[in-house]
């Protein structure tokens, strides 16, 4: 695994906080909210740039978010891979610690940065963060402190390792709205986009017409959509006209309404066996 951990600390007194004596850190997307919020204790506040059903991908700062970023202990943030660019601007004017956790899906030549989609990408986020930690307060076991939600995340892996890679399915690949689950090759499962990796991007004749060859030829079993409201349409529209299921498949860009990443994630591995008809 390569690392991406960037920035300085300064002198005692310089650095952010929220007024109450609390350490600050921010953080762009849920994901990385989510593991800094279960690492760290009451003496930290972690603040999530992406508001619930926003695309993560158009975030679009506040100038209190702006300010955030700037007198935060910790800025968390995928890196300057162009996933949301008004956070990998806004970061220039940050004076605390800048974390990439994300850029290391570039360098390994995967260009969607979606690692977070499955459980393994708990311990990237982990060993970035801890790392950090480290460095602002080295007085803490951050380490010890990160095995219980280690444990969790390959307790979640290995669901996902039996009842995906290991299991009797019936089809290996998925068609998804966007391209945002290529990481899911990790369990032997190939990803075909309605549309790229852009979620906005309207879908081409030859890309539905490619994705209905799929269905006719016992490719594909199912048509899997994100959280937002046109990628559930597009999704059941055609499913619809393909006779095959709708279903879902959250991207955790952003705050689930109910759960957290590991109740979204066992919900999207229901639809994955339910649309890949596993046994």
């Amino acid at each position: 695994m390569s690392l991406a951990v960037a920035g300085f600390l300064l002198a005692a007194g310089c650095s952010g906080g929220d007024g109450d004596g609390r350490r600050t850190i921010v953080a762009s997307i849920y994901p990385l909210a989510f593991v800094a919020e279960r690492l760290t204790g009451p003496e930290w506040e972690v603040i999530d740039l992406t508001p619930p059903g926003v695309e993560a991908h158009d975030l679009e700062l506040s100038l209190e978010q702006r300010a955030a970023i700037q007198e935060a202990d910790l800025v968390l943030y995928l890196g300057d891979i162009g996933f949301q660019p008004q956070v990998e601007r806004a970061v220039d004017d940050a004076s605390g610690l800048l974390v990439e956790t994300g850029s290391f899906s570039i360098e390994e030549g995967n260009y969607d940065p979606h690692f977070w989609v499955v459980p393994t990408g708990i311990d990237h986020i982990l060993f970035d963060l801890t790392l950090a930690l480290g460095q602002i307060d080295s007085d803490e076991q951050w380490l010890e402190l990160s095995l219980p939600l280690r444990t969790e995340a390959r307790r979640m892996h290995a669901m996902y390792h039996k009842s995906l890679e290991v299991a009797d399915c019936q089809f290996r690949t998925i068609i998804v709205t966007h391209e945002a689950f290529d990481v899911l090759s990790l369990y032997d499962i190939e990803q075909f986009g309605l549309s790229g990796l852009t979620p906005e991007a309207e879908p081409t004749a030859e890309r539905l017409a490619q994705a209905r060859e799929l269905i006719d030829g016992g490719q594909a079993g199912a048509v899997f959509y994100e959280e937002h409201e046109e990628a559930r349409q597009l999704a059941e529209s055609f499913a619809a006209d393909a006779g095959v299921p709708a279903l879902p498949l959250s991207t955790l860009e952003s705050r689930p309404a109910e759960g957290d990443y590991f109740t979204v994630m066992e919900d999207n591995l229901e639809s994955l066996r339910e649309g890949l008809g596993c046994r």
